[in-house]
């Protein structure tokens, strides 16, 4: 699928939902990046603002943007996954509404997962941008992680900032593989976390040690919404338990990570109750 001088084709999944007043600034960043043979697909979840109007306007004057409408809202996962259905590319990375990349964020992870062959995701450090100032943060704990089953504990555990990889480079046969992000008992929470442990159980992930991405913390932003609750990290922890079921890693290290997932619901259930 490769063009443009061999470039591997990277396509940005952008999912937005009422991003208005923000989404601009998203798109004129991946329009500004550096990499060669880049496509930006936009999915409006019907959104009731003019988010739309925005990406439509943005996308005549872009050729390498294309925008889907939706005209009943389909949800977070819905919107991903519908994304992921329609693109067709050796790379993809989810673009989403109010993070957005510097310049060379496609071009360097491209470069970084050229670099290593056994890696199915490479990601950046970031810039977190908040009301009180920013600062630049890693996911340092998968530096170097070459044995499938030790990656995997690091992100049953979330040790360090795991949400950080989602923000990064992953390979299109990996996300086939996977098949897509899957509600689970409490709905949309932390879905990406099951996500990220199924494509840690596929190959390395790999740090690109730059600023590459801001990630804006918006209080109206969905995981500032999030709730965690003993029914919803249940919940998210028996999503977990079933992208290790279908990874297809023999019963032997399947059942390894079993134990180490109800090793730490026990801990942070006993944490909770001793919090009450």
């Amino acid at each position: 699928m490769s063009a443009n001088g061999g470039l591997p084709r990277v396509v940005a999944l952008l999912p937005a939902w009422n991003a208005a007043a923000f989404i601009e600034r998203t798109l004129e960043s991946l329009a500004a990046q550096t990499y060669g043979n880049l496509e930006v697909l936009i999915s409006d979840d019907a959104s009731a603002d003019d988010t739309a109007a925005i990406c439509a306007r943005f996308a005549a004057t872009q050729a390498q943007f294309r925008l889907i409408r939706q005209t009943r809202r389909q949800g977070w996962i819905g919107n991903v996954n519908l994304l992921l259905r329609q693109a067709r590319a050796d790379h993809f990375f989810f673009a989403f509404h109010d993070d957005p990349p510097k310049p060379t964020y496609v071009a360097s992870l491209v470069e970084a997962l050229r670099r290593n062959s056994r890696a199915v995701m490479a990601f950046s450090d970031i810039e977190v941008a908040r009301e009180s100032g920013s600062s630049n943060q890693s996911y340092t704990e998968l530096d170097g992680v070459a044995e499938r089953l030790e990656r995997a504990r690091r992100i049953i555990n979330k040790q360090g900032l795991w949400w950080i990889p989602n923000r990064g480079l992953f390979r299109a046969d990996a996300a086939a593989r996977i098949g897509g992000m899957r509600k689970h008992l409490a709905g949309e929470y932390a879905a990406d976390w099951p996500w990220l442990l199924h494509l840690a159980l596929l190959g390395e992930f790999v740090r690109v040690p730059q600023p590459l991405i801001t990630k804006v913390w918006r209080q109206a932003g969905l995981s500032m919404s999030w709730k965690e609750t003993t029914w919803h990290t249940f919940g998210v922890a028996t999503a977990c338990a079933r992208e290790i079921a279908r990874s297809g890693i023999p019963m032997v290290e399947q059942a390894a990570l079993y134990r180490a997932l109800a090793v730490r619901e026990i801990k942070g259930l006993r944490w909770r109750i001793a919090e009450r």
